[in-house]
């Protein structure tokens, strides 16, 4: 009976630790390097750039608006 808890222990045991979402793998993109092997940081920083261009249109907005959201 001992034997078997320890087999049911470890069964659960494996069935947790081995099946879980392995992470993904960082992956440059090439149109980040430009010819003379420099970092265009434009694709780097792209989701930075993105809120920022978010945030101003949304203050333009407001400001066309008359500062109404």
């Amino acid at each position: 009976m001992k034997i078997l808890r320890i087999i049911i222990i470890g069964i659960l045991f494996l069935n947790f630790a081995g099946c879980k979402e392995k992470p993904e793998p960082e992956k440059v993109e090439m149109d980040q390097f430009d010819v003379d092997d420099s970092n265009n940081y434009r694709h780097i920083f792209r989701e930075e750039i993105q809120k920022d261009k978010d945030r101003e249109n949304k203050r333009m907005k407001r400001e066309f608006n008359g500062g109404r959201p």
